[in-house]
């Protein structure tokens, strides 16, 4: 008989509220992990996972017969999923591909994005109102939110769009090189000198 199966029945509802946060939070984090290549991580966390399940979740689930405790189960459940979330945007996990469509103030952009040591590749293409440059950068998606603030700064009426990349075979992605000016220094840099867009043309 587990030990569980012992406890005073007026801390259930917070056990199972715990557990099904925990269990559900490693869950999410296996899915998005699987989703993203990491594989050994996801064989890592689906073995905690299924051992919370085992041990604690299976001790609890045979009291779910009075309402508070169906209640702290779902309410752990869909806690964790957020918890889980949370814990992944926190970690940032993978790669982003950040693609910016600019008018007339694209080889800025990627000029500013290269001088933060990113790698930048500009594409030209045809719109609705004419032609339009297209830098793309495969980026950590912890350096995002620092590209998208230089490309504002250099361009506020870019067009951004990003997206996961599961895998890439680039050589160097968006990590300083000694000697190169860290991003949020590049960030300020050019923040720091605003262009108009006739000047950035």
């Amino acid at each position: 008989m587990s030990p569980l199966t012992q406890i005073d029945s007026s801390w259930l509802p917070l056990l199972i509220f715990v557990a099904r946060v925990v269990d559900v939070s490693l869950g999410t984090l296996r899915i998005i992990c699987v989703m993203r290549g990491y594989r050994r991580l996801s064989v890592l966390l689906a073995f905690f996972e299924i051992l919370i399940w085992v041990y604690a979740i299976t001790s609890v689930v045979s009291h779910l017969d009075h309402f508070v405790n169906v209640v702290a189960y779902a309410g752990g459940f869909a806690a964790g999923n957020w918890l889980g979330m949370w814990i992944e945007q926190r970690l940032a996990l993978g790669l982003q591909v950040v693609t910016l469509f600019s008018r007339g103030g694209a080889q800025a952009v990627a000029e500013g994005l290269r001088f933060a040591d990113m790698v930048v590749t500009t594409l030209t293409g045809g719109g609705r109102e004419g032609p339009v440059t297209m830098c793309l950068a495969v980026v950590p998606r912890k350096q995002v939110p620092i590209v998208v603030k230089i490309a504002r700064g250099i361009d506020p009426d870019v067009l951004i769009t990003v997206a996961d990349v599961r895998q890439s075979t680039f050589p160097h992605i968006g990590t300083l090189a000694p000697g190169k000016m860290p991003l949020r220094l590049a960030a300020s840099h050019w923040l720091g000198k605003p262009r108009s867009k006739s000047s950035a043309a």
